[in-house]
């Protein structure tokens, strides 16, 4: 598969990670609840992903999630509390596919 269509495929899987948080906030979820588990999802997406991209790609993405965050998976709820966002800012950031711009794809 193309970097490209794997990129489209996470992206895909991302934004299905709001309609399941959607879900769980009608379903009686908290806030909080449905914000650490988003965050953690993406986590997984990201682990599952990085695994099926070629190293090269992987290498780019991580040094510019370093360079923003500070570490190659990026922020954690916790982090994005304490920088003032709210549950539902983390939940919609959560479910929103990151711009890598170039990074992802192989030159």
């Amino acid at each position: 598969m193309s970097t490209h269509a794997l990129r489209l495929k996470y992206e895909a899987a991302v934004v299905a990670l709001g309609d399941a948080a959607s879900q769980l906030l009608r379903s009686g979820a908290s806030e909080e609840h449905v914000a650490r588990w988003a965050v953690a999802e993406r986590n997984a997406l990201k682990e599952e992903y990085r695994k099926l991209t070629p190293a090269l790609v992987v290498a780019r993405i991580a040094a510019k999630t370093l360079e923003r965050y500070g570490n190659t998976m990026g922020p954690s709820a916790d982090d994005l509390r304490a920088v003032g966002k709210s549950w539902r800012e983390i939940i919609d950031s959560a479910t929103r596919p990151g711009d890598h711009g170039t990074a992802f794809f192989l030159r």
